[in-house]
């Protein structure tokens, strides 16, 4: 028996364009988001920002390449930077709780696996 493979299917305009207007509509939405957090507090929207961004890279849309890597690895330490930066700003016995969480977890990263 032979192997029948289809060819690719190429996406139509209308849902190249759905997923363009999907897209848009959740950039905006987090950045309302981040802005009206931001109005609140900076320590608080950095804080947001920061873990969305490590969510984003780590789930929603992994490095490929060792350029993209380099990208969302300065991108994800900028604004973890910023976050800590603004907690020690604002309240400085928190900035050092995020100071002593990111050295513990780096320190389970690498007990466990060993980078």
């Amino acid at each position: 028996m032979r192997a029948v493979s289809t060819p690719p299917e190429t996406p139509s305009p209308r849902s190249l364009a759905r997923e363009v207007a999907g897209l848009l509509l959740a950039a905006v939405g987090i950045l309302v988001v981040l802005v009206a957090l931001g109005a609140m507090h900076p320590v608080l929207s950095s804080s947001v920002a920061a873990a969305g961004t490590f969510a984003a890279f780590r789930f929603l849309a992994p490095p490929r390449t060792r350029v993209s890597r380099a990208v969302t690895c300065t991108i994800s330490a900028i604004t973890a930077a910023a976050a800590v930066g603004c907690a020690l700003v604002y309240f400085p016995l928190l900035g050092w709780v995020e100071v002593g969480t990111a050295l513990a977890a780096a320190g389970v990263w690498l007990a466990s696996e060993g980078a």
